[in-house]
């Protein structure tokens, strides 16, 4: 069953604990995997790079200040091309510092 308002874009973060250090993958998916092309990235409001392969952003390696809330933008559909953005997602990165360690 489609939903009534689908969300047009995803953006999937890896689940699970996130450190510094490690790397990173986040991708931007369509609605039903339609045509989606010039994809931008941003943290906060801020407008990332734009990614070398089209819908997936790496982070490496993972700081701590790479924390925060990520979102996606992109044009979706191959005739009646629509712009569209995802829901933030949050993404927190832990320190390798362990209390005991400092």
């Amino acid at each position: 069953q489609d939903p009534l308002s689908p969300d047009w874009l995803v953006l999937q973060v890896p689940t699970g604990a996130l450190l510094e250090g490690d790397t990173v993958t986040m991708r931007c998916r369509s609605w039903r995997n339609k045509s989606l092309i010039r994809v931008r990235f941003y943290h906060g409001e801020k407008h990332l790079r734009e990614p070398r392969k089209g819908t997936e952003l790496s982070l490496s390696p993972l700081q701590l200040h790479h924390s925060g809330r990520y979102r996606c933008r992109g044009w979706v559909g191959t005739v009646m091309q629509q712009w569209r953005e995802s829901e933030l997602v949050a993404v927190t990165v832990q320190s390798e510092c362990r209390d005991g360690d400092r």
